[in-house]
């Protein structure tokens, strides 16, 4: 799904006043279409992070995709363009909570749907662990939230306290305590006990 583009007048005016890595003959267009694919994954990571209802994932993704279209032309190359990115992703994301934090929210019946033959066994624990994964994170606080996902996506301290405006060391304590808090999350599932 296409996020809602910018007029073509747009990104002339994009493309031209600021420097971005284009290939020869490649569109603003293209550009952001390789980045926004590339970087898919990652996204998708960050927004189930930061959210639970398939429709607003949804919705998130779509914010992200637009604040990354009208950020990616001004990148500068003083990070990496996936800390660049995870930076644009989680602000959204901060934004999009807080903005929805007040409404009750929506139970959705997610049906599981089997395609073919046997189900194999290894797969479903795998999706099982992730989901139990995903659920813990949600469980910590916006702060604990955005470092631990930073961290999953291969960052350094540097960078995660750019992202978030920390320096190096209390990203290193606050990330410990973070991961701590985490295992004891995820240890009260695996034994069944109460999540909250």
């Amino acid at each position: 799904m296409s996020p809602l583009l910018p007029d073509k007048a747009n990104a002339a005016v994009l493309m031209t006043s600021h420097s971005m890595p284009l290939s020869e003959g490649q569109s603003y267009n293209q550009y952001f279409e390789e980045t926004l694919s590339e970087y898919h994954s990652m996204i998708s990571r960050v927004v189930s992070s930061y959210e639970r209802s398939q429709a607003l994932q949804e919705e998130l993704y779509q914010e992200i995709s637009v604040a990354l279209w009208k950020a990616l032309a001004k990148f500068d190359g003083q990070s990496s363009l996936k800390t660049y990115i995870l930076s644009i992703a989680h602000k959204r994301a901060v934004s999009h909570v807080a903005r929805y934090v007040k409404e009750p929210e929506a139970v959705e019946i997610n049906e599981l749907s089997l395609t073919g033959g046997d189900c194999p066994v290894q797969q479903i624990q795998q999706n099982q662990r992730i989901q139990q994964l995903i659920e813990s994170i949600r469980l910590l606080s916006l702060v604990e939230r955005q470092l631990v996902t930073l961290a999953l996506e291969g960052l350094s301290y540097k960078e995660i306290g750019e992202i978030l405006g920390l320096n190096t060391s209390h990203v290193g304590v606050k990330l410990n305590r973070a991961k701590n808090k985490l295992s004891l999350i995820m240890e009260k599932f695996s034994t069944g006990g109460s999540h909250e």
